[in-house]
């Protein structure tokens, strides 16, 4: 049994898998040690643990890990399973990195383009080879919402829905047809340039927001929500020897 940890910018992951299997997680706006002690109670003690997070480290979590469990902080200088070719590495998300980890071991041999929509809409590209080469950043959804409401005087901040009109007969309407439909159109439009450089290329959607994404895109998609603690459970095996599971 391994505990995955994945601290992101909206909320915090903690999962449990057995060998490749994902046996069970949750999602918090917080992690603490008592939480997670609560997680914990009950279920077979874990042999190893991972932390990633992209927010300021928590050394009372890190501590406990440390004092409990065979523990791996991710960090820039973590042995990886693929070739990082990304220009500074110090200053990639652990998150995208993670999720370029499981990319390429679902997709062996093959070039895979990841798109994670949640705080922010990432676009990361693995190649054939193994080599990480990096991609682009982009708003999310809530960012651009928050965006609209902060930067002018009268526009609301509007709740995200799955349903989406065009041609919106009202602000809120309209507003979701602006962000919802534009960013759909972008995404695709994203796809389709990745797609002119690199041939038989996989897509990947991941991220907490899938749904608004994964039955309207143009381009062909594997959606695969769990993507980033699926590669920290692989970079976990991959550091502490068990490199095939």
């Amino acid at each position: 049994m391994r505990l995955i940890i994945d601290i992101g910018n909206t909320l915090a992951k903690v999962a449990l898998f057995e060998e490749s299997m994902l046996v069970e997680q949750i999602f918090l706006p917080r992690l603490t040690v008592e939480v997670l002690q609560q997680f914990l109670k009950d279920k077979p003690k874990p042999e190893s643990a991972i932390l990633s997070s992209v927010r300021h480290d928590d050394n009372t979590l890190i501590q406990y890990l440390s004092d409990h469990y065979l523990f791996l902080l991710f960090s820039p200088e973590t042995p990886l399973p693929i070739n990082n070719r990304y220009g500074t590495p110090s200053s990639l998300g652990l998150d995208r990195l993670a999720a370029a980890v499981a990319a390429a071991s679902l997709f062996p041999d093959r070039n895979v383009l990841i798109v994670s929509a949640g705080t922010a809409i990432t676009y990361d590209l693995i190649t054939a080879q193994g080599e990480y080469m990096g991609g682009a950043i982009a708003p999310g959804l809530l960012m651009r919402l928050k965006a609209l409401n902060h930067f002018t005087e009268k526009l609301p901040l509007v709740t995200l829905s799955e349903e989406v009109q065009l041609i919106g007969t009202t602000t809120e309407e309209s507003i979701l047809s602006g962000v919802l439909i534009a960013t759909r159109a972008e995404i695709d439009g994203m796809i389709d340039n990745f797609n002119k450089h690199y041939d038989q290329l996989d897509i990947i959607l991941s991220g907490g927001d899938v749904k608004y994404f994964d039955k309207s895109l143009k381009n062909s998609i594997f959606a695969i929500p769990n993507i980033v603690i699926s590669g920290l459970n692989q970079l976990l095996a991959y550091n502490f020897g068990k490199k095939n599971f």
